[in-house]
């Protein structure tokens, strides 16, 4: 079967041409606020199975791509609903081992103290710290998933948008932000902010999918880690090392680890074929169950092809994920 997939070199896309005249304000780059971009690619709501299609833009000052027509954030909450909240909360609940590596990390450079984490959701990640040497304070924008991350670690937990939370200067020996800057409509703003609350010496701890990997270049609009409309913001490791600079933040590590997106983005892809054929099947939103075969199958898919794939990317540093790590200047 001919899967509907257009791969891109990246220079082709930042030659792509300008079809359609912009608001001008929706060329200024969310991150350094240059007004030189370029058209990247266009695509839906995979995800929920929408037709809306959303433009990219690309930065060619810093790198950054980001949704240049996004929903407005009274909008907004209407693309994420229970489906997307409970895939989210699922897979940090059901996944004993998802932090261990992210642990790992952080423990090279950081043992202990005052962590927030940003978009803590039910406190999946705190939790797992709990009991050891952190203070445990989060920030979620669900009131609900706020109120469980509470009663789950004991973690103070500031509801509402980042740029709203009051911790005061130097607050944090470390701030964790799992798959949430992508999600901010002003990651500069952010930034600063990250960098306010930090000590000196303290760490920023940043997990992000990675718009130059080599299966979103394969992928194109099909790929898992657009998310859109809920990914504002697409960074890659150029972009990324740009944005933390400017608010004063020095790198410690930044790597791809072996993380890959390509089971849904090929889910996209066959959904798609479906589509084109007449065919319709209920978007990955429903969360459908999986029969027992098919469960095998893809098991052995994920310990063959996509295990290999994503160590060949991992160590080109183009996996789906970008791990970074840096540090306030000081003590």
């Amino acid at each position: 079967m001919s899967a509907p997939v257009v791969s891109h070199n990246s220079q082709d896309l930042l030659m792509e041409a300008e079809a359609l005249p912009l608001n001008p304000r929706k060329r200024v780059c969310p991150a350094c606020e240059s007004e030189s971009s370029v058209a990247f690619l266009k695509a839906p709501d995979r995800f929920h199975g929408r037709n809306v299609s959303y433009d990219l833009r690309r930065c060619q000052s810093c790198s950054l791509v980001w949704v240049s027509d996004p929903p407005s954030p009274d909008e907004l909450g209407s693309h994420y609903g229970p489906d997307y909240h409970k895939a989210i909360t699922t897979a940090s609940e059901t996944s004993p081992k998802r932090w261990e590596s992210h642990k790992k990390s952080i423990a090279r450079f950081k043992g202990g103290g005052s962590v927030l984490d940003i978009g803590c959701s039910s406190g999946s990640f705190l939790n797992s710290i709990k009991n050891s040497n952190w203070k445990l304070h989060g920030i979620e924008m669900s009131p609900d998933e706020a109120e469980r991350a509470r009663e789950r670690t004991g973690a103070q937990v500031f509801v509402g948008d980042i740029l709203n939370a009051d911790f005061p200067e130097n607050s944090f020996d470390l701030v964790t932000s799992f798959d949430v800057l992508e999600h901010v409509y002003n990651p500069k703003d952010c930034m600063k902010k990250i960098a306010y609350w930090l000590k000196p010496g303290g760490v920023f701890y940043v997990f992000i999918p990675n718009i130059e990997a080599w299966e979103a270049r394969f992928f194109s609009s099909y790929w898992f880690g657009l998310e859109l409309p809920r990914h504002l913001c697409h960074f890659g490791p150029e972009s990324l090392r740009k944005l933390t600079s400017r608010a004063g933040l020095s790198e410690l590590s930044l790597s791809t680890p072996r993380v890959t997106y390509a089971e849904y983005s090929i889910r996209y892809v066959y959904d798609e074929s479906l589509r084109r054929m007449g065919f319709r099947r209920e978007p990955l939103s429903a969360g459908n169950s999986v029969s027992f075969p098919w469960k095998v199958v893809r098991k052995l898919f994920r310990e063959t092809a996509l295990s290999a794939f994503s160590y060949a990317s991992s160590v080109s540093v183009r996996a789906a994920a970008i791990e970074g790590i840096f540090s306030k200047p000081g003590k």
